[in-house]
């Protein structure tokens, strides 16, 4: 295992509330019902799909044109760069600060794939902006998760194999970009939820150098003997 790739909201910190908060004030002024479950849907997809899913939920696909929406999501992101000016370095979720420490220590390679344009502004607020060799601009991305082209930009930055890589989601959509990458799983979250990833932790502060690699070994070593 040479590299570790991220996802940043639910696995790095907290932003999900903001998220919601953010989009439920748009739907509100679109008079589109928007609820926690609803948002649910949205975790892991990047911002054009999701507004594209809550006119949809409110029969107006078809209502707005491309200058409209591109407006709206201007208008979220406003809102959500306001509600994220308070990020500190103690809103790294549990062991996250640890974790990657050790993967410093190690001389493992970090990278984010996140589909937040955000992400940069958001890790230099959590004070960790120095421990990413790679950040992937999600403009540059042409299909979002659950393609795995994110993730295989972050490798194709760091100049390691796909193979090489653990990476983190705590989303299916993110868990299937991972799969597809030909990278090792690692979900974050409730084992229904997160069945596809080789492993699975319920809480970041389960995450570890020595948990990841462990798992990355056995996983390649599995795939060695089946294909022998």
């Amino acid at each position: 295992m040479k590299a570790v790739i991220f996802d940043l909201d639910g696995v790095i910190t907290d932003t999900a509330e903001y998220h919601f908060l953010a989009w439920k004030r748009i739907a509100e002024q679109l008079h589109i019902p928007f609820d926690r479950s609803f948002n649910e849907s949205l975790k892991g997809i990047g911002r054009q799909q999701s507004l594209d899913n809550i006119l949809t939920r409110g029969g107006a696909a078809s209502t707005f044109t491309t200058a409209e929406k591109q407006a709206l999501m201007r208008q979220k992101n406003q809102y959500y760069q306001k509600l994220i000016e308070n990020l500190a370095p103690g809103d790294l979720l549990p062991g996250i600060g640890k974790l990657l420490s050790e993967l410093k220590d190690e001389h493992i390679q970090i990278a984010l794939a996140s589909s937040s344009r955000n992400a940069p502004a958001i890790l230099k607020r959590l004070g960790i902006s120095g421990d990413f060799q790679a950040v992937v601009d999600p403009e540059t991305i042409e299909k979002g998760k659950p393609a795995p082209d994110i993730f295989l930009t972050a490798a194709a930055l760091l100049g390691v194999s796909p193979a090489e890589c653990a990476a983190i989601e705590d989303a299916e959509a993110g868990i299937s970009a991972i799969k597809s990458a030909g990278m090792f799983a690692v979900g974050v979250g409730d084992e229904r939820s997160m069945h596809a990833a080789d492993l699975i932790v319920s809480r970041t502060s389960q995450l570890s150098f020595h948990l990841l690699y462990s798992g990355w070994k056995r996983c390649r070593e599995r795939q060695q003997t089946e294909r022998s």
